[in-house]
């Protein structure tokens, strides 16, 4: 009897809480309560002037949206998270997705905004990744789990058929600041606690960034935490592959920009099934990229080669001119294959706000025949290179 009484009483005691959280949240939602009264879950909630700031700048950017967007995949997290920003990078093409991750945040500071930020979506999927900032204000593993095992058990009450996806919490640097064990601990209770659970699905995202210490891979997370491009290339592939098996999208690694020649655009010819442009000594191609290029993206060009010479163009971007050269091929022989140029080699090393960049490709004025450009794509990742055919870009061709 007083097992069971025990029970009903923890029970009373998170409803009591969590009521208490939500009152808490609609009453400022663009402040962070003083003290941890009536605030739901456990550990630290950070309230330094730094993050109070961040924290109101980013929730009145969606609060006070007219139209909240719905049945949209949410992704909710701290810094790592913020950092797909907002338009994802292109990483998820069309898929309806939604950023609300605030830098600094700790799990008790996700489970506090969960009613606004996220319920009242009504999300057909949130993702959630979180942890690193809790162990920075030295709280336990057991205390993140508990706050998104409460996250996770509100998601679920609030709809029978939305998808729940935890991320493991990522790894960081190999010191005491936030212990390789602590992060080992969070993501062992995940699997403990979902990995046999239908409505909740773990995504073994830990071990894309450890290395064998179980610290995280400078090449990946270069400050040790924050992903850069590659690493949000990782992380994109992992979780294409769980929208795939989820229902939640194809599985297709859109590029971040792309251009995809029709029958509209004037000067292409049919090579192949597909139409492409022939560039010449005295025809060239430009054309915006509405996309600002960062470090880690690559230019890719699709040519069709043909038999007989060499063929050369030249590229320009950025101010920048660079030579390539693709091979002959044997008589008879014509297929499709293609070339990624590192954006850093037109000098772009971070990602600037001009809006486009313009791009024109060319042929020497000594060029031996022409080459012929069938796509261009601004990917940061081979596997957005797979799809064969792309929806119909918006990218201007101003040849």
């Amino acid at each position: 009897m007083r097992r069971v009484s025990l029970k009903i009483g923890i029970g009373a005691f998170f409803c009591l809480v969590l009521s208490h959280g939500v009152l808490a949240e609609e009453k400022d939602p663009l402040s962070i309560p003083d003290s941890d009264e009536g605030v739901p879950g456990a550990g630290p909630l950070r309230r330094t002037d730094w993050f109070r700031g961040v924290w109101k700048g980013r929730r009145s950017s969606w609060l006070n949206q007219p139209q909240k967007p719905q049945d949209s995949i949410v992704f909710l997290g701290d810094s790592i998270t913020q950092g797909w920003n907002d338009d994802f990078r292109g990483f998820f093409g069309g898929l309806n997705v939604v950023n609300r991750g605030i830098s600094g945040d700790t799990s008790r500071g996700l489970l506090l905004r969960l009613p606004g930020d996220v319920l009242d979506l009504n999300p057909r999927a949130v993702v959630i990744m979180v942890g690193a900032n809790d162990l920075a204000e030295k709280a336990r593993g057991e205390t993140v789990f508990t706050n998104v095992k409460l996250i996770v058990d509100r998601l679920k009450k609030h709809s029978e058929t939305m998808r729940i996806i935890v991320c493991e919490t990522f790894p960081c640097a190999p010191d005491d600041y936030r212990p390789v064990a602590e992060i080992q601990k969070i993501n062992a209770l995940y699997a403990e606690t979902w990995d046999d659970d239908a409505r909740v699905t773990v995504v073994k995202t830990y071990r894309l960034f450890a290395g064998s210490d179980g610290a995280s891979l400078p090449k990946l997370l270069p400050d040790r935490v924050h992903p850069n491009t590659s690493g949000y290339a990782v992380w994109s592939n992992a979780m294409h592959s769980v929208f795939r098996d989820l229902g939640l999208g194809d599985g297709t690694a859109h590029p971040h920009a792309w251009m995809q020649f029709s029958r509209d655009d004037k000067g292409t010819r049919f090579v192949n099934g597909r139409h492409a442009y022939s560039i010449t000594g005295t025809k060239s191609l430009e054309f915006t990229i509405k996309v600002e290029p960062e470090a880690g993206h690559y230019l890719a060009l699709q040519w069709f080669a043909q038999k007989g010479l060499p063929r050369t163009i030249t590229v320009e971007a950025n101010g920048s001119r660079l030579t390539r050269t693709h091979p002959s091929q044997d008589p008879g022989r014509q297929s499709s294959s293609w070339d990624s140029i590192p954006v850093s080699e037109f000098g772009i090393t971070k990602r600037e706000r001009k809006g486009s960049y313009v791009v024109r490709i060319s042929c020497p004025g000594d060029a031996e025949g022409d080459a012929v450009i069938s796509g261009v794509r601004l990917i940061s990742d081979p596997s957005q290179l797979r799809a064969d055919q792309l929806p119909q870009s918006n990218h201007k061709v101003i040849r």
